[in-house]
Order: C-alpha cells, then sequence, then structure tokens
C-alpha cells in the first residue's frame, strides 16, 4: 500500500501517538489514577433507612433505659432535649454539603440505591454516598449512652473521576472525624466520672459536648472507600494511549483521499474508468486499503502500549470488534474525503479535515481531556469516530464486556453507511 511507502504519514500516524502518549501518561501521572477531570463535581446520597423512625427509636430507647432505671427521670429529660439537635444527617445537608462554599464546586442529590449505582455507571455523576440504615441511632447511641456502635458511611467513586471523589471523600471525612471525635471525648468523660463515682453527673457535660462536636479532629467512625463493583480505574498512561491512538488514526482517512486526488495527477484514475472498472470498485478499494491501514496502526499502538506501560486494553471479546468497526469507520471516512476531493479536483478536503475537523473532534472526543464533565462536549463527541472509540475502549479497560458498548459500535456502523454512501453519491458522475 502507498501510506506505508510514505514516510510523512508513518511519523504522524504511528511514532507521534507513540510519544504524547509517554509524554503525556508521566505528566498527568500523578493526578490521574482514574482519569483526571474538571468542573463541578455531583453526588448522589443513598439513605438506606429513615430519619423519622431513627428518632423513634432513640426516644424509644431513652424511655426504656429510664424504664429500667438505667438512667433517672431528670437525666432521661436532659437527654430527650438533646435529640432535636443529634440530627446529624441533616447537619450534614445544611451544614456540610450545603455550605456556600462546598456548593461552589459539589451539588448532591438524594437518591435511591439503583438509582444511584445507574447514574455512577453513566458517568453522570462523581460518587454515591451511602448513609446506612440507623444511622442516626447508632451514632446517638454512641454520643450519647455508654453503648459502642459500628457506624459506616460508604462512598462508591466513579474511576474516572479521581480528583473530584477525592475531594468528595475528603468532605465526608471531615465529617465522620468530627461525629467520632464526639464519641471519643464521651467515652473519656465516662470513663473518668466512673472512675471518680460521679457517673451521673457525666450527662450534664453532654450537651455541650454535642454542640463542639465540630471543633475536635479525631477519627474512630470507620470510613470505608469503595471503588464501583467490578470496575478498574483508568490510569493517565491508559487514557492517553486510548486518546492519541483514535486522534491519529483520523489522519489515515485524510492520507487515503488524498493519495486519491494523485491517482488522478498521474491518470491512474483515468485508466480505471477507461477499463470499465466502475466506481464502486474505485472506492472500494480505497475503503479496504485505509481500514486495512487503520487496523495495522492501531495494532501497532496497541503492542506499544503493552511493552512500554504494561496497558490492557481489555477483553478480546470486545477490543477486536470495536478496532474491526473503527478501522471500517476511518475507512468511510476515507471514502467521503476521497469523493469531495475529486468533485473538487484538488486537496482542499484533505487540508481542512486536517487541519481543523481532526483538532476539533479530538477536542470535544475527549483525546487532550476527559469531558465527561462538559455535557455539551460529552454529547458531541460521542457522535464522532474518535470519541465513540475513545468511550469504547475506556469501558472495555474498565471491565465492562462487549454488549456494555453496543452503542459505541452502533455509532460506528452508522457513521461508516453514511460516509461510504455519502462518498459515492459525491463522486457519481465525476470524470476526469
Amino acid at each position: 500500500m502507498v501510506s506505508l511507502k510514505d514516510r510523512k504519514s508513518l511519523v504522524i500516524t504511528l511514532l507521534m501517538p507513540a510519544v504524547l502518549t509517554t509524554i503525556l501518561g508521566f505528566a498527568f501521572s500523578g493526578v490521574m489514577g482514574g482519569s483526571a477531570s474538571i468542573g463541578e463535581a455531583k453526588i448522589a446520597v443513598v439513605e438506606m433507612g429513615s430519619r423519622q423512625e431513627d428518632m423513634a427509636r432513640i426516644k424509644k430507647a431513652i424511655e426504656d433505659a429510664a424504664a429500667r432505671g438505667l438512667i433517672k427521670e431528670e437525666l432521661r429529660d436532659e437527654i430527650l432535649d438533646l435529640v432535636p439537635e443529634t440530627d446529624f444527617q441533616d447537619i450534614l445537608y445544611t451544614e456540610v454539603l450545603g455550605n456556600s462554599e462546598v456548593k461552589k464546586f459539589l451539588t448532591y442529590e438524594i437518591m435511591d440505591r439503583d438509582k444511584a449505582i445507574q447514574a455512577l455507571e453513566r458517568g453522570e455523576i462523581t460518587a454515591v454516598v451511602v448513609i446506612p440504615e440507623k444511622f442516626l441511632y447508632n451514632t446517638f447511641l454512641n454520643l450519647a449512652m455508654p453503648f459502642k456502635n459500628p457506624v459506616e458511611i460508604e462512598v462508591i467513586k466513579h474511576p474516572n473521576y479521581t480528583l473530584k471523589g477525592g475531594m468528595v471523600e475528603g468532605i465526608l471525612r471531615g465529617f465522620t472525624d468530627a461525629l467520632a471525635a464526639g464519641i471519643i471525648a464521651k467515652n473519656t468523660l465516662l470513663e473518668a466520672a466512673i472512675e471518680n463515682n460521679v457517673g451521673e453527673k457525666a450527662y450534664e457535660g453532654l450537651e455541650s459536648i454535642t454542640r463542639d462536636i465540630f471543633n475536635v479532629r479525631v477519627r474512630e467512625i470507620d470510613f470505608r472507600r469503595t471503588t464501583e463493583e467490578g470496575r478498574k480505574p483508568i490510569s493517565s498512561f491508559q487514557y492517553y494511549a486510548v486518546g492519541m491512538a483514535v486522534m491519529f488514526i483520523l489522519y489515515a482517512a485524510s492520507d487515503g483521499a488524498h493519495y486519491a486526488i494523485d491517482e488522478v495527477r498521474n491518470s491512474t484514475y483515468s485508466r480505471v474508468l477507461l477499463a470499465n472498472a466502475g466506481l464502486f470498485r474505485i472506492f472500494a478499494s480505497r475503503f479496504i486499503s485505509t481500514t486495512l491501514f487503520t487496523l495495522i496502526q492501531v495494532t501497532i499502538l496497541m503492542l506499544y502500549s503493552k511493552l512500554a506501560f504494561r496497558i490492557e486494553w481489555g477483553p478480546p471479546s470486545g477490543v477486536m470488534p470495536l478496532t474491526m468497526l473503527l478501522a471500517v469507520a476511518i475507512g468511510g471516512l476515507s471514502v467521503l474525503l476521497s469523493s469531495i476531493n475529486l468533485r473538487l479536483k484538488d486537496n482542499r478536503a484533505s487540508l481542512v479535515f486536517q487541519a481543523v475537523f481532526i483538532q476539533f473532534s479530538a477536542l470535544v472526543g475527549g483525546s487532550f481531556f476527559p469531558v465527561g464533565s462538559v455535557p455539551i462536549m460529552k454529547a458531541i463527541g460521542g457522535m464522532t469516530v474518535n470519541g465513540a472509540a475513545l468511550e469504547g475502549y475506556l469501558k472495555l479497560m474498565r471491565g465492562y464486556q462487549l454488549s456494555d458498548i453496543a452503542g459505541v459500535l452502533s455509532t460506528l456502523a452508522v457513521v461508516t453507511a453514511v460516509c461510504f454512501t455519502a462518498g459515492t453519491y459525491i463522486a457519481s458522475g465525476v470524470r476526469e
């Protein structure tokens, strides 16, 4: 193929993506455990229990303790007075997540668990914060009574939003640290009081502990961090290996169109027409040659990334069909550009495609940086060849299967059909 003899084309399509993957991979390795992202963090809060039921349980526990003589009647009344002030779930919403400074970069929505996990899988939110059942009840008992019930807030982060996920984690950690500090202060107070035989008077200090709970920074409540079940985070090397590969394969389409004009200039095109080969055969040849070159190009880049950075592109059952459809889509683009060049009788279409379209497509498609938090770019990029392919490869790297990228495959198939059909129509009747 002519493409394999074109040194300039080989440098652009093979060497440049390998070099840029290396540079960008190292440059962003410090900030991308998954992929770095920008903009506002959106989280879903899942309440596994009922705040009203917890409040009822708290009051019942206090009444039962008084009935059994564990606390005196006057102490019961004092503790009951503390109950409205210990709605820590409301404090989380109003004082923490609702803080004016926090709201500048974080928004939340209360969802049920299934809906939240689905939104997380679609990349619509940064993380899911799961407040466990009996959260208020157990926290109050830990704080106000001589009990220690386990309390665990779970944060499930999307593997592609490491920076924003870390931000959410830090905010929740501060909240749980404050609660834990109050529990430790309570335990210290009660232990000291019991040693001095003034246990009943210890409860008189609980109100001040509750009011000052956010001024102490000691952690005891367990804060568990997990990643979306069954999914893997994306490293900077993985992200940019894919991003650069799907960007630079677009040059194969423009190069193929450029060769079409060369065929006109050296009379190859005229000889084909005189031989009655037919327009379809001409474009079928261009389509097949560009598709094969793209397959070779992507395979070489995959091998380089695997050998240099040990990057796994995903299960072969998903990677092979995606790569084949991607190559076919590039072949379709080459047919469309070739037909426009033949109609114009020069390389203007190829030059505009290289100078403008490839750069724009790479930008909105996510080759330069993740666009998940910019809805309009994500929507436009998902309709481009490189944007759709990027999404598909990243999903496979994270552990998804072929069925999970059906939408990506459909996009590439539609692009191929539209480009090939439009290219054939535009070039119909073209003669030297």
